[in-house]
């Protein structure tokens, strides 16, 4: 239900379960700022709306375009920056584009929230331009942060000054997430970009402030009366965000002058000290290791570089290796994986991972996760704690949630000594959760602070990171320390967004499985929904998908309900509380001429109100 409240003469908010629209009227025409599912003909109609002459979006994301669809098909224009224009007029294409969809690395936007279909027609406009219509200048204002391109719409209403500012800034001095915030900065791209547009926003707040406006209307939630107030308040939670990231982050390690930018000032953690590897594990190349048996047998770890192959191949033959036994994958982002193409043309030996690992390399199309290698591999997933013994050795499989929820960890014992593999999940310098789309949990047995308590319990003789050529070990003190950074983190994550730190940083706690699937016209497909829920309270939730034309719920209600309990641990697969699976058998269009329909899941719950979830289905031919 979409209520009106009234800020002028001519200026109104459209406030919805989704979000907020704002309407500016006069004589009969009208202008939209962001456009949810309810702005509708017959509301705007009721509200003397004759001819709307423009939709001016601060933003590309389906929360603030989800009801527009209908004014595009009566040729209503829709304005928006270059970035937000090359963005929605290509998004049902970038959905199937290699380059979007697989080695995700160099661009964290568009994201999963980006639009299902093309927007047109797009008018650019850059910041500091004025849009006039019907005596009101609507001014552009650079409003980056939330994207690179994000815009804010100052209207000036009598003596009111009035910005709707999108997702920049929601009222109380407070952030929808911080996973939208993912940007390169200095040396860096991207994908290692946490908070890298914390200096963007923070900069868009005080661009805010100097317009001086009286109302702050955000893109969902309260209307903002004491706007200033509120900028400056974001502005000192950011800082301490940033201080926070900073201070335990092994970027420290990898870009040591990285965060000078940011402040040279802050202080950071110091590293611990490399170690030599034991004498049994050899740095193969790349992101590989290679555990070594008494009588030569060889235990992989990881296979990123595809020269792995070939180097394990002419130690065969000079005699230095038996044979190649086994291989454990950490986790699978493709500088971890793609070797193996090339490994299992030569080796017949198996290919373990933890369950949860296992199964995004054995069904890649399932998930939506930054830097995936697009081909399947015939992997095993081993539950928690597995152990078993490979020629002198104990091995013992590990799910180790660090730097990406779908990790494992492989401690190996023998010789005396304990060696775990934690693949990408710590460096001597900190925390290698740089990347919020890797599904990083924040809180309490979940995300690293599992894998700290882990490293706590084994001990471990030896760390092993798969980026570096030596082993080094982190002492209680220094596990005490990032304990208590992920601790804080979780503090000013609630501060700043106003709800449970996991909602902030995991743009997939809803999701469809698969993410995509291939069908033949005229079949029955079936498609989940699957809930993650970061609150220690159990979460009530409604979802429907939104039908393509010709598609129809083949047996079923169309609306599903469900209660997520407290604190899933962020997957289906995961053994102690696994997320909540909601599945729809959806008949496909016997005659289409698509190459590829996209499936929305509208979602209602406390935590969101709209279109949150989607999938793709590609028809075979």
């Amino acid at each position: 239900m979409t209520q009106v409240v009234r800020l002028s003469e001519y200026l109104f908010v459209l406030t919805a379960p989704s979000g907020n629209a704002g309407l500016l009227v006069r004589e009969g025409r009208a202008l939209l700022f962001d456009c949810h599912i309810g702005c509708t003909p017959q509301l705007l109609a009721a509200l003397g709306v004759r001819q709307l002459a423009g939709i001016c979006l601060t933003q590309h994301r389906r929360e603030q375009t989800d009801g527009i669809n209908i004014w595009l098909g009566q040729g209503v224009p829709v304005f928006c920056s270059e970035f937000e224009a090359d963005i929605l007029e290509h998004a049902g294409q970038r959905w199937t584009d290699p380059a979007f969809r697989w080695r995700r690395f160099a661009k964290m936007v568009p994201d999963l929230a980006m639009p299902a279909s093309d927007i047109r027609p797009v008018r650019r406009v850059k910041p500091r331009q004025t849009i006039d219509v019907f005596d009101f200048g609507v001014l552009a204002v650079d409003a980056a942060g939330p994207s690179p391109g994000a815009l804010a719409w100052l209207v000036q209403s009598g003596t009111q000054r009035v910005l709707f500012c999108g997702q920049a800034a929601l009222a109380g001095g407070q952030l929808p997430n911080l996973w939208m915030l993912q940007k390169g900065f200095g040396r860096i791209q991207d994908y290692h970009g946490i908070l890298g547009a914390a200096p963007d926003i923070r900069e868009t707040w005080r661009r805010f402030l100097a317009l001086e406006p009286d109302i702050l209307v955000p893109g969902s939630g309260p209307i903002e009366r004491s706007p200033a107030e509120g900028l400056v308040r974001l502005g000192k939670r950011m800082v301490h965000l940033q201080q926070n990231v900073m201070r335990a982050s092994a970027l420290n390690f990898y870009f040591p002058d990285l965060y000078l930018a940011w402040d040279r000032d802050w202080p950071r953690l110091l590293g611990s000290d490399p170690l030599p590897l034991p004498p049994f594990v050899e740095g193969l190349c790349g992101t590989s290791f290679l555990l070594r048996a008494q009588n030569g047998a060889g235990f992989l770890i990881d296979c990123g570089d595809p020269a792995a192959a070939g180097l394990l191949q002419e130690q065969i033959r000079s005699g230095s290796l038996l044979d190649l036994e086994a291989v454990w994958i950490t986790h699978m982002h493709y500088d971890h994986t793609e070797g193996l193409v090339r490994l299992l043309e030569h080796f017949s030996c198996p290919v373990l991972a933890s369950r949860l690992t296992a199964d995004t390399l054995c069904h890649p199309d399932a998930y939506f996760l930054p830097c995936q290698y697009p081909a399947p591999f015939p992997v095993k997933g081993l539950a928690d704690k597995t152990s078993f013994a490979w020629r002198e050795f104990t091995l013992t499989a590990y799910e180790f949630p660090g730097q990406v929820l779908h990790h494992g960890a492989l401690l190996v014992e023998g010789y005396g000594q304990r060696v775990l593999f934690v693949g990408d999940s710590f460096s001597s310098t900190g925390l290698d959760d740089y990347c919020p789309q890797n599904r990083v949990l924040p809180g309490k047995n979940r995300g690293m602070r599992r894998c700290i308590d882990l490293v706590r319990q084994l001990r471990p003789d030896f760390l092993i990171n798969q980026h570096r050529r030596q082993a080094f070990r982190l002492e209680p003190e220094m596990l005490d320390e990032l304990e208590r950074v992920l601790i804080e983190r979780d503090r000013i994550t609630e501060e700043l967004t106003g709800r449970s730190a996991g909602w902030a940083w995991d743009d997939a706690w809803c999701r469809v499985y698969p993410f995509e699937q291939t069908a033949a016209p005229g079949s029955v497909i079936t498609v989940a929904v699957h809930i993650t829920n970061h609150d220690d309270e159990p979460l009530t939730v409604s979802v429907e998908p939104v039908l393509p034309a010709g598609c129809r719920v083949a047996g079923g209600s169309l609306r599903q309900k469900g209660v997520v309990p407290p604190l899933t641990d962020g997957s289906c697969l995961a053994e102690s509380n696994p997320d909540l699976s909601l599945a729809w058998k959806i008949a496909l269009p016997e005659n289409t001429e698509q190459a590829t329909i996209p499936l929305v899941f509208r979602v209602s719950c406390r935590i969101a109100k709209g279109p949150v979830g989607i999938g793709l289905v590609h028809f075979s031919r």
